[in-house]
């Protein structure tokens, strides 16, 4: 019974491992050689933008100015001019929004 959960411990391990050399090292706990995926790489330090001094600053840049015709469509609130493509909705549409609305 012993020889048996030995020889399945032993075959486990081996069985986990992709070859025997592997297996060599893991039951003498070597270290096994992996990739460093947390390895930092150094670059260059963060620099000014060549033309940093003709950036706007922040609510400096002015707003378009309205034009008088559109100052008085706003102030008469005229309708704007709708899409010719529109058509009016059928009678089905109309059922089916009813009884979505209800």
């Amino acid at each position: 019974m012993k020889n048996t959960i030995i020889l399945f411990i032993t075959f486990f391990l081996l069985v986990s491992c992709s070859t025997i050399k592997d297996a060599g090292k893991v039951l003498r706990n070597e270290k096994i050689k992996t990739t460093d995926e947390f390895l930092v790489e150094k670059r260059d330090p963060l620099v000014f933008p060549p033309d940093y001094d003709k950036i706007p600053e922040p609510g400096t840049k002015k707003k378009p100015e309205i034009s008088e015709e559109e100052k008085i469509k706003k102030i008469l609130k005229a309708p704007t001019k709708k899409d010719s493509s529109q058509t009016k909705s059928s009678s089905i549409e109309d059922s089916i929004l009813d009884k979505i609305r209800k």
